[in-house]
């Protein structure tokens, strides 16, 4: 049983995260009634974008059950979600995270999601300048980079205080000695510099990441590093389908990713889009996305589990190349097979 429980950091902005963890017992979720107390606006909104609410029932999610007792605690992954992207429409991959005893924190992004729901009722929908946001504004992306960075570090500055807190729900819930992040698209490229910046993450997980966003300081980094991206992971790939000058410049930043990071592991998923990895796919029907979660929730938690035992993480990639997952160069192109 997966249980959830959701908590407001406050600050500026206020963010609210929510804390996926191994239950026992509880009642079954829906999919909207995540969403409460603002259901009804979450459903308008969503209907409205063409979404059939019960394709929102991905994955079982209870409330009321007990938490799943562990002596140490549970190795802990902050989620930072895609541009747009609502922080808990990952239940596909998240809800296999935590079966494999992981407690997943996703971290909202005010203002930038399609919407956020506030546990008090407070219910935003994403600024319209959000949604008229140029994929050529370098600036106004770069600033949207930064509040991630921002976000993941604040969530990360409270994590003792929960585990240490008088709340019976989270004391003790997190092993703070093993800490990863992972993020998808533009939470992708903040995963990736909040795991530079704080060694207290052990370890990144890159889905897809805007690497046309990410910083340059020249600097070699150390910090293991899993990128996993969808198949048109080359330029003439990419550029098949999007901005030529976006598409070169994210194969540059990918390439800069490749030269500069020490301890990382590039693949690209066989038969995964940009949004593969979200729920958004399944939320309009389109089942491609399950064996895209199943295969990165099974790459992830191989890479996680070999940096947190002993940091042996050259040994955990006897993956095929050529089956699910194969792995790229820095141009993105297919190696190995």
């Amino acid at each position: 049983m997966i249980g959830r429980f959701t908590r407001v950091l406050e600050g500026s902005p206020r963010l609210v995260i929510s804390i996926f963890h191994p239950a026992i017992g509880g009642e079954p979720v829906k999919g909207i009634d995540l969403y409460a107390p603002c259901q009804a606006e979450a459903a308008k909104l969503l209907t409205e974008m063409g979404v059939d609410l019960d394709n929102l029932n991905i994955a079982s999610v209870t409330t009321g059950g007990a938490l799943a007792p562990k002596q140490e605690g549970y190795p802990v992954v902050l989620f930072s979600p895609g541009f747009g992207v609502e922080r808990d429409m990952y239940l596909g991959l998240i809800s296999k995270l935590v079966s494999k005893n992981y407690v997943v924190v996703t971290i909202s992004a005010p203002h930038e999601s399609v919407f956020t729901v506030f546990p008090d009722g407070s219910y935003l929908k994403q600024a319209p300048e959000m949604a008229e946001l140029a994929s050529s504004d370098y600036t106004s992306w770069s600033r949207l980079l930064h509040n991630r960075v921002q976000y993941i570090n604040a969530v990360m500055n409270v994590l003792e205080t929960l585990n240490c807190s008088d709340d019976a729900e989270l004391a003790g819930l997190f092993d703070l000695d093993k800490i990863a992040v992972l993020g998808h698209s533009l939470g992708g490229a903040a995963s990736l510099e909040a795991a530079k910046q704080d060694h207290r993450i052990k370890a990144a997980v890159l889905l897809d990441p805007s690497f046309h966003l990410i910083r340059r300081e020249d600097v070699q980094s150390s910090v293991p590093v899993l990128l996993l991206r969808q198949e048109a992971s080359a330029y003439r790939e990419m550029a098949a389908s999007m901005n030529e000058t976006i598409a070169s410049d994210y194969i540059d930043g990918q390439r800069y990713a490749f030269n500069s990071l020490n301890n990382a592991y590039f693949y690209r998923v066989k038969g995964a889009q940009h949004m593969s990895f979200s729920d958004i796919p399944l939320h309009y029907g389109d089942q491609h996305a399950i064996p895209v979660h199943a295969v990165t929730a099974e790459a992830a938690t191989a890479f996680m589990e070999a940096v947190f035992c002993k940091g042996e993480v050259g040994r955990i990639f006897a993956l095929q190349p050529g089956e699910t997952v194969v792995p790229i160069n820095a141009e993105g192109e297919p190696v190995g097979i």
